[in-house]
Formats: C-alpha cells, structure tokens, sequence
C-alpha cells in the first residue's frame, strides 16, 4: 500500500512539472537555443544591408528616401533652384548709326566747341564747380588730361566771335576755331556715330606767332 502511495505521489509529480514546463504558444519555452529571426526593418537587421537608404527597394523598385526636414529636401531628392530668365531691352539699337555732314551736323560742332571753350575760360569759378561745367564736355579720354588742370592758370576769359568748322574730313572727327580775347583756339570733337553729341578731345591754345 505504501509503494503504491508513493508511485502516485511521483506520477503527479511528474505530470505537474511537465504541464509548467510546456510552452503556452507552441514552442518550448526558454529554450536559449531557439533561433530568432529579426523582424523587418528592425535596427541591425538584415533588411538594413538589403536596402540600405537611396536604393531601390526589391518589391515595389522605388528608392528608400528620408523624409523632408525644415523644408530641405530628403536624401537623394535633387535640390533645384529656378531663376528667372534674363530679360533684354528689344529697343535697343542693334548697329551705329551712319554718320554724315550736313548744315545740322556742322552747327552742332560749331555749338559743341562754343560750349567747351566758354566752360574751359570760366577761371572765376570756384575749382570744383569749374571742372563741372567743363567734364560733361570732354571725352571719357580727355577728362584724365583736364582734371587737374588748375582754372587760376587758364590764359583765356571769354569767347569774342563765331566758331568755324575748319576741317570735316572725318564724319566723326571735326576741327572748330573759337575766336577768344588772347587769340584763336582750336577744339578738337569727335562723337562715336550719327546720332552721338559732339565731344571735346583736345583744347589747343592760340599758336604763338
């Protein structure tokens, strides 16, 4: 009787044991050896070396991209800058304009030269308000040469007759006398075409005689 007793007392032993010990969800449970297979995207996993961020994904073939942050664009998103396209003045003149002499074009340099030299002889001027009258006169080459031309040495004080053209052998260059109170001077122009003012090149004292 006391054997039996004991053979039941083990049974029961066992068959409580074996029911703690069998794993609730099909698999045994704290097995240490069990295989774990990382799960999909998983830090680490394989998926990570698989399709790593830039490259076309397998299943759908789109590429992996970050998300935009602060407005930037995400990885492997091209950033492009659009500009407006320049725009030109349609108006404006493609060619020079002929340049010829005629009543017009004679009384301009006439004009031209009568300016100059009623600008260059205006010595009682302050220095700064002298240089001016007289700058817009000059050609962008003569305004170095005259610049620091001080008016205090300046000969002549005032134009005393008409300007004559004395040479017009050039459609862009002309020589005006202006008659002055120590004697003749001599302008040199030149305008750049047809339709550019007269420029003063070169102021030429009376030649001593």
């Amino acid at each position: 009787m006391k054997r039996i007793f004991v053979v039941a007392i083990t049974v029961i032993a066992l068959a409580v044991g074996t029911w703690i010990g069998w794993p609730r969800d099909g698999g045994p449970a704290g097995d240490p050896t069990a295989e774990v297979s990382p799960g999909v995207g998983a830090p680490g996993s394989q998926d990570d070396f698989d399709n790593p961020v830039g490259t076309p994904d397998e299943t759908t073939g789109d590429a992996a991209t970050t998300e935009e942050v602060d407005g930037q664009p995400g990885a492997g998103e091209p950033a492009v800058e659009v500009t407006a396209e320049p725009e030109f003045d349609e108006t404006a003149p493609t060619e020079p304009v002929e340049a010829t002499w005629d009543d017009a074009v004679r009384k301009a340099a006439r004009d031209a030269a009568r300016a100059t030299i009623t600008a260059f002889a205006s010595t009682d001027k302050a220095e700064d308000a002298w240089w001016a009258d007289l700058k817009p006169l000059l050609t962008p080459q003569a305004q170095p040469v005259y610049k620091d031309v001080d008016p205090r040495l300046v000969p002549v004080n005032e134009v005393t007759g008409e300007p004559k053209v004395t040479d017009e052998t050039s459609t862009l260059l002309a020589e005006v006398a202006v008659p002055t109170d120590i004697g003749r001077y001599t302008v040199l122009l030149t305008r750049a075409d047809g339709a550019a003012p007269w420029l003063a090149e070169q102021i030429r004292p009376p030649e001593e005689s």
